[in-house]
Order: C-alpha cells, then structure tokens, then sequence
C-alpha cells in the first residue's frame, strides 16, 4: 500500500465570526449595529463572554469590545487600540 504525505503549510488565513456591537461606544466611534470580529468566547460565572476586536474601514484597529453574550446582550468594556 502507497501513501502520500503532503507537508502542511503555515496557516495564511483564519476565519472568525462576526458579531454585531449591541450597544454604541462613542469613545471608539463605534455605533450601535457595527460589526466587529470575534477573537476569544469565555465562559465565567454563567456569563459568556465575547472579545471582540473593532476595526475602521481601512482595517486599522479601533479597539477592543468586551460583549456580554448571555444571559444579556450588551457591551461590558472597551479599550482603545493604541
């Protein structure tokens, strides 16, 4: 029996989930309905976190949006990408 090996690649791109930000962050110029990328799910003490990173236009990073999933959709914090 013959069998091929194949090296693997490094990985070039990687797919995460979007979500949209339920509340307006008006220190990141953030409204509500932006979308952001999902980095991180954390679960603590029955809340599920989401670490969400929000970037402009031009794929500059905004900043970070910590986003309560459940039991309640809101935003929890943020921090500025510089």
């Amino acid at each position: 029996m013959e069998v091929s090996t194949v090296k693997r690649a490094p990985l070039l791109h990687r797919e995460y989930d979007r979500i949209a930000i339920p509340e307006g962050v008006p220190e990141l110029g953030v409204r509500e309905g932006d979308e952001g990328v999902i980095q991180r799910l954390t679960y603590l003490r029955n809340t599920v976190f989401a670490f969400v990173t929000v970037t402009y236009s031009t794929g500059q990073p905004r900043g970070w949006v910590v986003v309560e999933v459940k039991p309640e959709l809101k935003v929890h914090s943020y921090t500025t990408a510089s």
